[in-house]
């Protein structure tokens, strides 16, 4: 996928409470195991200072805890309703991330006027450009627990959502009786003339290339290949009736002979297995509503 793609596509990673509160969460936990442990931009010099007694040092990691609390509980359950920010694609909400860096600055900075900073420079964070200087600094903290958020509730949506397909598909096989399987289908090709005869239980799956469509069926043993002259579009108004959706522009599957769905590198895929392989079906992102609206019929 193009980088141009993937930021028009929508940013839906904190939708519900649970994400939010997941990035909350992991966004003061990671700052604070990043600022103890690696002691970046002269903290180490501040920790070992004798004039920092071990209280403020506590009050120091304490103020960067409700600051950051604060800053994104704010932005995530206020600011995002307040201004309308809850539906809007990839490369807009990047632009909010850099407003939370700076809403997270300015609260600590607030918060600096009640808990006393390290090193007892307040003076010189009233200096606008060493606030300035600190900005990147906020920012780069907080872009790994954001990023970290959003790749796990993305894998955990992707899991609940196979998770759910796979329940659908159990009952949709179930659904179907052995009369259903065993019922004939006649393919035509352009001429509509009869071209392959097949029973529904023996069609895999279908593929168009160019002006032909290749039928593939046959039992797991022993899968075969047919080729109709035909358009794909046309062929699907001939089984219209029958379990045979399109799942991509250049593919039809019989949802009868799907086995399992799985998400590979975030795509999804209907598998169908046979005696010596796993055939995988691409499912694009049009037909995805489609296919499950298909699975809970």
């Amino acid at each position: 996928m193009k980088i141009s793609e993937f930021l028009e596509q929508p940013f839906y990673y904190f939708n519900d409470k649970r994400s939010k509160w997941i990035y909350i969460v992991s966004a003061v936990v990671f700052s604070h195991v990043f600022l103890i442990f690696f002691q970046p931009y002269g903290i180490s010099e501040e920790m070992s200072n004798p004039a920092n007694p071990t209280f403020h040092k506590f009050l120091f990691f304490f103020s960067i805890a409700i600051s950051t609390f604060l800053a994104l509980g704010l932005s995530q359950f206020v600011l995002r309703q307040v201004f309308d920010y809850q539906k809007v694609n990839n490369k807009k909400y990047l632009y909010w991330v850099l407003f939370e860096a700076l809403l997270l600055l300015a609260i600590n900075f607030g918060l600096s006027f009640i808990i006393p900073d390290l090193g007892n420079d307040f003076e010189q964070e009233l200096n606008i450009w060493f606030q300035l200087k600190m900005y990147p600094k906020v920012l780069m903290i907080l872009l790994f627990p954001f990023l970290g958020s959003v790749i796990y509730v993305a894998i955990t949506q992707m899991q609940s959502e196979i998770q759910q397909l796979d329940h659908q598909l159990k009952n949709f096989k179930e659904s179907f009786t052995k009369l259903d399987t065993t019922k004939q289908v006649v393919f035509y090709d352009e001429n509509n003339h009869p071209d392959l005869k097949l029973n529904l239980e023996d069609i895999l799956y279908l593929e168009s290339s160019n002006q032909y469509v290749l039928v593939y069926y046959g039992k797991s043993d022993d899968v075969k290949k047919h080729i109709i002259r035909n358009r794909l579009k046309h062929i699907l108004l001939q089984t219209e009736d029958l379990p045979i959706e399109q799942c991509h522009r250049s593919f039809a599957v019989n949802l009868f002979k799907v086995n399992s769905m799985k998400k590979i590198s975030g795509k999804l895929f209907l598998i169908i297995e046979t005696s010596d392989s796993k055939v995988k079906i691409p499912v694009s992102k049009s037909f995805s509503e489609a296919i499950k609206k298909a699975f809970e019929a």
